[in-house]
């Protein structure tokens, strides 16, 4: 990122988040007839100090002034970034609007005393304030560094590891200093405003997670349907198949779909949104490219395919299986390779620490493996890996898999590894 004119951090202040506190119910308008219609989602807003009134702003740059003066807008010009944000000035004669390139485009009364527009960004602008000082203002990144504009530099957090990226910005009411907020809730305090508290947000909060439960209940019962040839990304496998199961006849569909439902519990209670390839134990399928779609559509922070194995009886252990690098007529899936070897890695460790379980012995080494011959790692564009979390065959294996208390922990230990994946990926 271009360096702020100060590189010197000023009273960072970031404390433990307090106990929720009772809030009044916010107003909500309904639609009217006649209410001015947007086809942009709104990226922001700002107080007309003046009349008390506001204005609203859409990626489009598209204004919507309520009971304040209707100054311009660049909803009809054509943008090489979407706006992120706006500030009014301090007698609210005017308004900023600023682009995620960190173009600014003033109007009104407010001054324009420059922008970091076609200059190069580590990390997009994110939202901007007004100094009510000097009548200049502040952009912040999304990595929390701060540009000044005729406004003085009051220290950023642009040095830092964040655990989530910066969101916004205000200013104190005298311009000596401002306010950062991140993803997480982490508020951040420069210059001569103070902390005042913070909230503290779920790590998952936001994210969306895909599990992939291997098999269902129903395949074996449905021949016509699961050997039907499906393309895995440049070579033919079966739509699915049975899967394996103990000696006791423990199935490992039924295996996978509890453990996945487990983990789904446990990824939830973190803030994440979990989407299963299947809901129930009873159905047919689906495919292995439609279970690779589903992670697709719902554009994964994360996905992970739960299976057991059906190894030799004298091998046990568990192993991750990882995407080969796959251009198909109808994939390619290099960009997400790198990300899935990290996913597996964080995964093994978790897995294997939650459980106790050993790295296969049989199969792979130290519990990873890659391979180019799944359809569901080939079809996939979000980080993705399969786990094969024992061995069916094997009497000490299967012995834990029959254990509920052993599928909670394997459960425990697919969610670590996916929050471990998942919250060092947001880090900014």
């Amino acid at each position: 990122m271009v360096a702020p004119l100060l590189l010197v951090v000023a009273l960072v202040t970031v404390l433990a988040p307090p106990q929720a506190l009772a809030q009044t119910a916010p107003t909500v308008g309904p639609a009217v007839a006649g209410q001015p219609t947007s086809a942009e989602p709104i990226v922001g807003m700002a107080v007309d100090r003046a009349t008390g009134g506001y204005w609203e702003v859409s990626a489009d740059g598209g204004v919507f002034a309520f009971d304040a003066p209707f100054d311009g807008s660049t909803g009809n010009l054509v943008l090489d970034r979407p706006i992120v944000g706006m500030a009014a000035t301090p007698d609210g004669g005017g308004y900023w609007l600023v682009a995620s390139d960190g173009g600014v485009f003033a109007f009104g009364d407010a001054a324009f005393y420059g922008s970091m527009g076609g200059k190069p960004l580590d990390h997009p602008i994110v939202g901007m304030a007004e100094d009510p000082g000097t009548g200049g203002y502040w952009l912040v990144g999304a990595d929390g560094g701060v540009f000044s504009f005729d406004a003085p530099f009051e220290g950023s957090v642009g040095d830092l590891v964040l655990n989530r990226e910066v969101v916004g910005m205000a200013a104190g009411a005298d311009g000596g200093g401002y306010w950062m907020v991140g993803a997480d809730g982490g508020l951040y305090a420069l210059g001569d405003v103070g902390f005042e508290g913070s909230v503290h947000v779920l790590a998952l909060a936001g994210l969306t997670v895909a599990l992939d439960p291997g098999h269902d209940g129903g395949n074996a019962g449905a021949p016509g349907v699961i050997d039907q040839p499906i393309d895995g990304g440049g070579f033919t496998e079966p739509c699915d198949t049975v899967g394996t199961s103990t000696a006791d006849g423990y199935s490992e569909h039924a295996f996978n779909f509890d453990v996945a439902t487990r983990a789904a519990a446990l990824l939830e209670a973190e803030g994440a949104t979990v989407v299963l390839t299947r809901t129930s134990d009873t159905g047919v399928g689906p495919c292995v490219d439609v279970r690779a779609a589903i992670g697709n559509d719902a554009h994964a922070a994360a996905a992970v395919s739960i299976h057991a194995d059906g190894g030799p009886p004298s091998g046990r252990g568990f192993t991750v299986i990882t995407p080969e690098p796959v251009v198909s007529s109808i994939s390619d899936n290099t960009a997400i390779v790198g990300p899935s070897d990290q996913l597996g890695s964080d995964l093994v460790s978790a897995f294997g620490a939650d459980t106790g379980e050993p790295p296969s012995d049989y199969y792979g080494q130290n519990g990873l493996i890659a391979r180019n011959d799944l359809g569901g790692l080939n079809l996939s564009t979000v980080p993705k890996v399969l786990i094969e979390c024992a061995n069916m065959k094997n009497p000490t294996d299967a012995a834990l898999t029959e254990s509920p208390t052993w599928r909670q922990q394997a459960a425990q230990g697919i969610s670590d590894g996916i929050t471990a994946f998942v919250v060092a990926a947001e880090r900014i």
